[in-house]
């Protein structure tokens, strides 16, 4: 966790900010301000953009986020409640957006969520999302082909089901609490599902299981 650098991107100096700063500083944690036309020259991390003056969307998502490269986990700070859509947000690749009420601890779990690569919005908003993008994806991606089968066969019964609650959205925590093991098996059966189907990310995963129909047959 410690080794993630977490770069702050803010037109705003204020007391938010600052306490926002302290926190992570106390937690050994390193932490970079700095703006958005440099942060593409930085290591790979995580971004938090402060939301406060910047340019919108007609979906609350600040515009400055085309300047982040995907490379880094990208998440939104002082986030007015109820003004972006997170479901547009996951669909640009945004993993969380932190609103102006939310409680220490609550960031602070939303973080580490981000640094283990995972999403930190509700399981409903990524479930919804996923369908979405699964009901408009081109037919010539729904027929999977006959070289692909064996990558579906080569997935344990295991592997499938963690598949599953992944297409549904859920966490690493969640998918644990589900099959009764540790967050670190989950981590390690996903490394063996990146592996076999040759993805980097749960994206990519979903997407895959839509070309090879493993996520309509497993989510019946």
């Amino acid at each position: 966790m410690k080794n993630t650098p977490i770069y702050i991107i803010s037109t705003v100096s204020d007391s938010s900010l600052s306490k926002l700063t302290l926190i992570l500083q106390t937690l050994d944690l390193k932490i970079v301000l700095t703006q958005a036309d440099q942060i593409n020259q930085l290591s790979d991390g995580i971004v938090l953009l402060d939301s406060r003056n910047l340019d919108i969307d007609q979906h609350g998502i600040p515009c400055k986020i085309n300047e982040i490269s995907r490379k880094h986990q990208l998440a939104l700070i002082n986030v007015p409640k109820g003004s972006v859509n997170e479901y547009i947000c996951v669909q640009m690749g945004i993993k969380a957006a932190f609103y102006t009420d939310i409680e220490t601890d609550q960031l602070l779990k939303g973080l580490r969520c981000l640094m283990n690569g995972e999403w930190w919005f509700s399981r409903k908003v990524l479930s919804q999302t996923l369908a979405s993008l699964f009901e408009n994806m081109p037919a010539s991606m729904q027929t999977p082909t006959i070289a692909s089968q064996p990558l579906a066969e080569n997935l344990t019964k295991r592997e499938k089901t963690i598949i599953k609650l992944v297409c549904q959205g859920a966490k690493n925590q969640e998918v644990a609490d589900s099959l009764n093991i540790s967050p670190h098996t989950v981590k390690t059966h996903l490394y063996s599902i990146f592996r076999k189907t040759e993805c980097r990310n749960r994206v990519e995963l979903l997407n895959w299981a839509k070309q090879h129909t493993l996520a309509y047959q497993l989510m019946v």
